[in-house]
C-alpha cells in the first residue's frame, strides 16, 4: 500500500467570472505550456487558462459538449456527444471528427501504447480508440451502472473508472485480459470525475455529497473527505504533477478552483541543508512571499530561479527574510552564506 500524504488545500479562485464560466465539465493541464483547459460545456466551448490566469477561447462550435478533454503530446482529445474531437493543442485547429457510434463520450485517458480510452454514459460501454490508426471498438460493454470519469493507473496495469447512481462502485479493467473488477462500493452519489496523485492515492469528486475524497491504492476503508469548500456538482477533475494541483470544475456554481496536494513535488521540504540551517517558504494568492532563514551567518546571498535554470532573483541580505512576487510556476531557491547552504524546490499557485 503506498502512503497517504497530509494534503493541505489552498483554495484559489479563477480568474473568469460566472458570466465567462457556463457549466465547465472538464478540467485539462498542459505541462509543455503550463496552461489549463477547461471545457466550457453549455456554452460549447473549449477555454484555456494562461499561466497568468488569463482566459481565452480556444475552440468552440461543439455541438453537445464538450466533455471529457485530454492532452497527448500536441494533440487533444475531446468527447462531444457520439463523437471523438481531435484539435491541435497549439493552434487551436480543429484536426478530425470521428463519429464512434456512441451515446454519450464522457469521460476519457489513454495508455502508453497509442490507446484511448473513452466511457460512453448513457450505452455504459468503455470504448477503445488507437490514436495512430483511428481503429476503435467497444472495450469493456454491458456496465451495470453508467460509467463517468476513467484514468490510466500504469504501476498496477489498469483502468480505473467511476460510476453515476447512488452507492456508486470505483471499478477497475486490467489492461492484460480486460475484465473487470470493483474496487470499492461506496456510499457515494453520482461520482463523476476521477484523478491521481504522483503517490498513487485517487481522488473522486461527487455530487452526493458535493467532495472531493481520497482513496489510497489499495480502496481500502471509506476514503478521506479532503473537506473543500465552495463544491457545487463538481465534475471531471485532473491532477496537474507539475504544480502539484487538482483542478475541479464546478458545474453547479460556474468555477473552477485548484487546490494544492503535497505530492509530486513536495514543495517545503528541503532538498538540500547543513545542520541548524533552514529556508522557510510562505506564499500568498496575489503571488507575494516571503522567504524567512534560521542558522546562517548576518550576510547570505538569495537566488531565484526558474524550472529551467533561468535566474529570476537575487539578492544580498542580511535580514532574517525577505518579500518579493513571483509569478505563478516551479522555482528553486538557493541560500548561501559561504559556510552553509540550503538548496529548496517551491511551488508557488495564484
Amino acid at each position: 500500500m503506498k502512503n497517504s500524504l497530509l494534503l493541505v488545500a489552498l483554495l484559489l479562485g479563477l480568474s473568469a467570472s460566472s458570466q465567462t464560466l457556463n457549466s465547465p465539465e472538464s478540467v485539462e493541464y498542459n505541462d509543455a505550456s503550463g496552461e489549463w483547459f477547461i471545457s466550457n460545456r453549455a456554452a460549447h466551448t473549449i477555454l484555456r487558462r494562461s499561466p497568468s490566469g488569463t482566459l481565452s477561447t480556444f475552440a468552440s462550435g461543439l455541438t453537445t459538449g464538450p466533455h471529457g478533454m485530454e492532452i497527448v503530446g500536441n494533440r487533444m482529445f475531446v468527447c462531444d456527444g457520439g463523437t471523438l474531437r481531435e484539435y491541435n493543442i497549439n493552434t487551436g485547429a480543429n484536426v478530425q471528427n470521428v463519429n464512434l457510434g456512441a451515446s454519450f463520450l464522457n469521460g476519457i485517458t489513454h495508455d502508453n501504447n497509442g490507446n484511448l480510452y473513452i466511457t460512453d454514459f448513457t450505452a455504459k460501454n468503455i470504448y477503445r480508440f488507437n490514436m495512430n490508426t483511428g481503429a476503435y471498438n467497444i472495450f469493456v460493454g454491458s456496465l451495470v451502472k453508467s460509467p463517468n470519469g476513467i484514468i490510466f493507473d500504469e504501476d498496477d496495469d489498469r483502468l480505473v473508472f467511476v460510476n453515476w447512481g447512488s452507492s456508486a462502485p470505483i471499478m477497475a479493467i486490467a489492461m492484460a485480459d480486460s475484465s473487470l473488477s470493483t474496487l470499492t462500493t461506496t456510499s457515494l452519489g453520482n461520482i463523476d470525475g476521477i484523478a491521481m496523485d504522483c503517490q498513487g492515492n485517487f481522488y473522486v469528486a461527487s455530487w452526493s455529497p458535493n467532495r472531493i475524497t481520497m482513496f489510497d491504492n489499495s480502496f481500502t476503508g471509506a476514503g478521506t473527505n479532503m473537506g473543500y469548500t465552495g463544491l457545487s456538482s463538481p465534475a471531471d477533475i485532473y491532477f496537474a504533477q507539475a504544480t502539484d494541483s487538482l483542478g475541479v470544475p464546478n458545474s453547479g456554481n460556474n468555477t473552477v478552483t485548484f487546490y494544492s496536494i503535497t505530492s509530486c513535488l513536495a514543495p517545503n521540504a528541503i532538498e538540500e541543508q547543513t545542520p541548524a540551517s533552514m529556508l522557510y517558504f510562505f506564499p500568498s494568492s496575489d503571488g507575494q512571499i516571503r522567504l524567512e532563514f534560521s542558522g546562517f551567518d548576518q550576510n547570505k546571498s538569495v537566488e531565484i530561479m526558474d524550472i529551467s535554470g533561468k535566474q529570476v532573483f537575487v539578492q544580498q541580505t542580511q535580514s532574517t527574510s525577505i518579500n518579493t512576487q513571483l509569478p505563478e510556476g516551479i522555482f528553486i531557491v538557493r541560500v548561501n552564506d559561504g559556510i552553509r547552504s540550503v538548496t529548496k524546490k517551491i511551488v508557488n499557485l495564484r
